[in-house]
């Protein structure tokens, strides 16, 4: 059965009540709300932020990098509001340490491989293709970046449906990404160079990259082909978001208020624009 947005927004501002209510009254706090969250966001919620804050004139402070090594960013003190994870696992460790409320899902993505567009596979081709010796994959760094825990739960999988391949895809895997440092990116608008994933495919460095479904930009790259994983294979991606505490009233509240706005109609959709999954769209567990 799915989760209708009404649902998914109620069982948000039953999470956010402890913080307190999110009143549209009080003073503004002239300080951009700081946002850390997934790479694999930034065209969505680049859009997203730049829309928000022409419809309320709040301002957004957005920091991009793996889910990872953000967590452990803010664990060492780094400024943040509202944490956008890629799994729920970081945000999860956030609230048991009493850093953070509990974690919700706000938007959903599943497992691709990328390809050059000369060369595709299908997604019958697709194992058999990873399995071959001639192929060169890439990943995500796992632990740092829950895109790579992701294709380690896929080469898992792959072994139920041939014996030897999680060792056979684990050891000729390359982690490419997502394994350094994350670097602030405080504008909402543009992306600049074509990302690492493609020049890696593009100049030979990997044939495949196993990552996520969902696109920098609304249109496909030309240059690129992403294939679903069959079913044996898919691997689901649930997104959680939580609000971080010990803030101001003022800081809590803006903070709810965008979280609240992640889950509307019209925000699920932009998200929907760029290849990610509404939670609307999905069951539970």
């Amino acid at each position: 059965m799915s989760i209708s947005p009404i649902r998914r927004v109620l069982a948000l501002s039953l999470v956010l009540w402890p913080l307190g209510p999110c009143r549209a009254q009080e003073a503004p706090d002239k300080t951009p709300l700081h946002i850390h969250a997934a790479g694999s966001l930034g065209g969505a919620l680049r859009a997203i932020a730049a829309r928000y804050q022409l419809e309320t004139g709040e301002k957004i402070a957005l920091a991009f990098g793996p889910s990872g090594l953000l967590r452990e960013a803010i664990e060492k003190g780094n400024e943040a509001d509202l944490f956008l994870s890629a799994n729920r696992q970081h945000p999860e460790r956030l609230a048991a340490e009493g850093k953070a409320a509990p974690p919700v899902i706000f938007i959903r993505n599943a497992l691709c491989a990328a390809a050059r567009a000369d060369h595709p596979p299908t997604t019958d081709t697709l194992l058999d293709h990873m399995l071959d010796p001639a192929t060169k994959i890439g990943t995500s760094t796992p632990k740092a970046d829950p895109g790579g825990d992701y294709a380690m739960e896929l080469f898992a999988r792959a072994e139920r449906a041939h014996s030897g391949a999680e060792r056979l895809l684990r050891e000729k895997s390359r982690a490419l990404v997502g394994g350094a440092p994350p670097e602030p990116s405080p504008t909402q608008t543009g992306q600049s160079g074509a990302g690492p994933v493609k020049k890696f495919l593009l100049d030979g460095t990997v044939d495949l990259f196993i990552g996520y479904c969902s696109r920098r930009e609304t249109r496909p790259d030309p240059d690129l082909v992403s294939v679903r994983m069959p079913d044996a294979l898919a691997v689901r991606a649930d997104y959680a978001m939580a609000l971080l505490r010990d803030k101001s009233p003022e800081r809590q509240a803006a903070a709810a208020r965008f979280a609240l706005y992640l889950m509307t109609p019209r925000t699920q959709a932009i998200f929907a624009d760029y290849n990610f999954i509404p939670i609307a769209a999905s069951s539970e567990p």
